[in-house]
């Protein structure tokens, strides 16, 4: 599991993420190499965060719940690519893919 965090052109927080999410605990490690990026992105007025899974699928629920948090309640716009076409239908079928802008990107 790696998880690269640097910034855009513009500013924004881009984050690259390649492994597997299959457990509660590779979620558990996920999420603590996303916060400080997480604390990094509250100090900023332009909270865009964007997320480019590498390799990712599957993906378990606690991640996607994770990002609809992050999305939702702490209001970070969330915007994800991704290489993989299966979790580009996992989004599609979970009705999120409008929500989160999912987009086929290659590497």
């Amino acid at each position: 599991m790696t998880l690269s965090i640097s910034e855009t052109e513009q500013n924004q927080m881009f984050i690259r993420f390649s492994g597997k999410l299959k457990t509660y605990e590779d979620f558990l490690e996920f999420r603590e190499k996303m916060q400080p990026a997480i604390t990094e992105l509250a100090k900023k007025t332009d909270k865009t965060l964007f997320l480019f899974f590498v390799d990712v699928y599957p993906i378990n629920s606690y991640t996607i719940g994770y990002l609809l948090k992050l999305k939702e309640n702490d209001s970070i716009d969330v915007k994800i690519a991704t290489n993989d076409v299966k979790l580009l239908q996992l989004f599609k079928t979970l009705e999120l893919i409008d929500k989160f802008e999912v987009c086929i990107k290659s590497e």
